[in-house]
């Protein structure tokens, strides 16, 4: 008889549930976000290497302990990107063919909304040598309080192609032999870094083209201890580690780039140690003063994209170190949010992103993006 009861109960319940009435859902339903994204806000750029001709950037808010995917725009064919410090605009430099993989090449500029995340406009790049290589931050640059884009070019000869962002349409092509990627100088140009250990610093006039060009001697011995191509900027200041773990500071405030006094990462024991930087995306900065480069132990010649086990991080005002962060994860590229409260984000060995607090280096969330299928390389902070 208790049995039966039960029984019955169950069904009385089960029924109810059942039939229980769901309110109707709005189709489409389309949510916007806020025109200016927030500090703590991450763009995430996964290449997709299992499916290279539909690369994304994902949208993160890394602070927060709950919805932190806020939304993705699409970079196609290993595009680059970068999100406008002066209008609520992203723009990513994107390939596409016409039979997917092969077939008519057309390079594009999609310049994307930042609350609807849709493409406001397209501007054609006529000259189709985009650089396709793994994520740099460096192949596409925004310079003259964003007045002008500038996107690397790579044939194997490289030039630089000068974007109007106000007239939307594309001023010029200007060759860098022997050099790559672009660092903002001056008050409308970039300085490239060449092969040789030399830079190249170009100024340009307000047609887009070339106003001054200057040979920079080479600083450094691309044979012995080479720099990395990826830097810190703090104020006009652009921060270069070296393969030996020197850091070597260059003055962009100028029409020139300006080498600095190169100065030591590591103490004697760490270096009997060969503590190396090493990974993709391995140093970030904090307008506050400090630089943070991943590093990793018993280093040896080729293991500069090997990753670390710790973040080191450095006063730039004292050149000397002011914390060690133990990674729970081996890491390959990391990133710091700029505010007041500032987080820093690891791309860790699983493809997945660590989000540590920097005060008492605790790890405080994991977040995936794709699982295994995911390759967040590079990270960029909203300014």
């Amino acid at each position: 008889m208790v049995s039966k009861k039960i029984l019955l109960l169950s069904s009385l319940l089960f029924c109810s549930v059942g039939h229980a009435e769901l309110p109707n859902d709005t189709v489409p339903k389309v949510l916007t976000l806020p025109q200016e994204h927030g500090e703590s806000w991450l763009y995430v750029q996964d290449m997709n290497f299992w499916g290279m001709t539909e690369g994304k950037v994902i949208i993160l808010d890394i602070a927060s302990a709950s919805h932190n995917y806020k939304g993705q725009v699409s970079t196609g064919f290993f595009g680059s990107f970068i999100p406008s410090t002066q209008r609520n605009e992203m723009y990513s430099a994107e390939t596409y063919y016409a039979r997917g993989t092969r077939g008519a090449r057309t390079d594009v500029l999609s310049i994307w909304d930042n609350a609807t995340l849709t493409v406001t406009n397209e501007i054609e790049l006529p000259h189709k040598k985009r650089a396709q290589t793994v994520s740099e931050k460096n192949a596409t640059q925004l310079i003259d309080d964003d007045k002008y884009l500038l996107v690397f070019n790579f044939t194997p000869a490289t030039s630089v192609s000068v974007v109007d962002m106000l007239e939307h349409k594309v001023l010029s092509e200007i060759d860098i032999p022997g050099c790559s990627l672009i660092y903002p100088s001056g008050k409308r140009g970039f300085s490239t870094l060449c092969a040789d250990g030399s830079m190249l610093s170009i100024q340009l006039d307000e047609k887009g083209t070339v106003a001054s060009e200057t040979r920079v001697p080479s600083f450094f011995n691309v044979d012995e201890d080479p720099l990395f191509e990826k830097y810190a900027r703090i104020t006009d200041i652009g921060y270069f580690p070296t393969f030996h773990g020197y850091m070597q500071p260059v003055d962009l405030s100028g029409a020139v780039a300006k080498p600095l006094e190169k100065w030591d990462l590591l103490t004697p024991s760490e270096r009997e140690q060969n503590w190396r930087p090493g990974g993709w995306q391995i140093i970030s900065g904090h307008p506050d003063g400090q630089v943070f480069i991943l590093m990793h132990k018993d280093g040896v010649n080729g293991s500069h994209k090997d990753g670390g086990t710790e973040v080191w991080v450095y006063d730039i005002k004292q050149h000397k170190k002011v914390k060690t962060i133990p990674l729970n994860t081996h890491g390959i590229s990391l990133e710091v949010t700029k505010g007041n409260k500032p987080l820093l984000a690891v791309t860790n060995a699983n493809m997945m992103i660590d989000v540590y607090n920097i005060q008492n280096a605790e790890l405080q969330r994991t977040l995936s993006i794709g699982g295994d299928n995911a390759n967040p390389f590079t990270l960029t902070a909203v300014e």
